[in-house]
């Protein structure tokens, strides 16, 4: 019988990894990285940091209706990230280098396809399918989607008839893109 890594995962939840382990260097190092970054015990106080932050991990582990909120509630964190970081892998395929062309309406087209291609890969259960858009989509009344098909084009008019002509300064995609781009 191999031992696999879902085996060690599951040992490592039987001996409490992510019960107490985890949490327990969470907090203490988060406490201590504020602890020195704020030097409230003083400018030589790493020792008084460090026991400080013990306790403070000691005690955080100590309450597990608190462990149990944070590991509720990283996971959930953790996939927004992932998120923003796939939506700003594509934004950055529209605003690499080689793509520098990128700006004013047509970078603001980029930005809304990407966030179209991260709603459906988040909508969508299985990659094999076919494309079909998000449920909250589809199960809309004609009248329904009418009357948003209508809002929609009413908005963009009034948008393209009153606005104004932008002056020399960047726009807040631009800017984006800049950032992307690594310049400033």
């Amino acid at each position: 019988m191999a031992f696999d890594f879902r085996d060690f995962l599951n040992l490592s939840e039987e001996i409490g990894v992510f019960e107490v382990l985890l949490p327990f260097l969470l907090v203490f190092t988060l406490s201590f990285g504020v602890l020195q970054k704020s030097k409230i015990l003083g400018d030589t106080g790493k020792q008084l940091n460090i026991i400080v932050s013990f306790v403070i991990a000691l005690l955080f582990v100590r309450n597990q209706t608190l462990v149990g909120l944070v590991n509720r509630f990283l996971p959930n964190v953790s996939i927004f990230m992932i998120i923003i970081l796939m939506f700003l892998l594509l934004v950055g395929i529209f605003v690499g280098k080689e793509h520098s062309g990128w700006t004013g309406n047509l970078l603001g087209l980029a930005f809304i396809v990407s966030l179209v291609f991260i709603v459906w890969a988040l909508s969508s259960s299985s990659l094999d399918e076919n494309f079909n858009l998000p449920e909250f989509l589809t199960d809309i009344d004609d009248q329904t989607k009418g009357t948003i098909l209508f809002v929609g084009i009413f908005i963009i008019i009034i948008w393209l008839v009153t606005r104004e002509p932008k002056e020399k300064g960047q726009g807040f995609l631009e800017k984006i893109a800049e950032e992307l781009k690594g310049s400033k």
